[in-house]
């Protein structure tokens, strides 16, 4: 894995307004594209509303081309941050099944609004 960019890029969430591409998204983050399509496939195949967030083609696969949710993007920013502090891809995916919770929809939800709150204060 190549370093990152800005070595702080994911000590906060991420919260966006618009989908995002994965260029895009890889910018904002202070990565390489690979790096963050590394992270989206750890998240893909371990977070199940993560995988729903995505839009259906014609034929009903799941299309991995289209651009992220904001709330996609907040889970690589976690799973970003994870990598960082955890080192590892095993342990990653390990922390990852161990506490579902922290990627939950809801858990996005919550954080989301907390935010809102901030900014009306």
């Amino acid at each position: 894995m190549k370093p990152r960019r800005c070595k702080h890029s994911t000590d906060l969430d991420l919260f966006l307004e618009f989908p995002a591409t994965k260029t895009h998204l890889a910018e904002l983050l202070g990565v390489a594209r690979s790096t963050l399509c590394t992270w989206e496939n750890l998240a893909f195949w371990r977070i199940e509303s993560f995988r729903n967030a995505y839009p259906k083609a014609f034929d009903g696969s799941i299309d991995r081309e289209s651009p992220l949710s904001p709330y996609q993007a907040w889970v690589l920013s976690r799973v970003g941050r994870l990598m960082a502090q955890l080192r590892r891809g095993e342990r990653v995916k390990g922390y990852i099944l161990k506490n579902q919770q922290d990627f939950s929809k809801y858990r996005y939800q919550q954080a989301f609004q907390q935010l809102q709150i901030k900014k009306g204060a």
